[in-house]
């Protein structure tokens, strides 16, 4: 298998890390892409930004009240 962050991982195709990335596990490597994507371009003054582990994907919220979503206008 292949070690990530300390954790085994059978050879083949590995849907979903513990990090949420998707990897191909090789005898001789291992190949991973993020499953989420970085919000760039939002009001940095209004909101910020949280990594959601349970839909592996980052959420921009409200600084001062985290239960209201902010716009995003591009992600990488």
């Amino acid at each position: 298998g292949c070690m990530m962050n300390g954790k085994l991982y059978p050879f083949g195709v590995i849907e979903r890390t513990e990090d949420c990335y998707q990897c191909t596990c090789a005898q001789s490597h291992m190949e991973c892409c993020s499953l989420f994507s970085t919000p760039v371009a939002y009001d940095k003054k209004k909101c910020k930004v949280v990594f959601n582990k349970k839909r592996c994907d980052y959420d921009v919220v409200e600084k001062n009240d985290p239960s209201k979503e902010c716009f995003v206008y591009s992600r990488v």
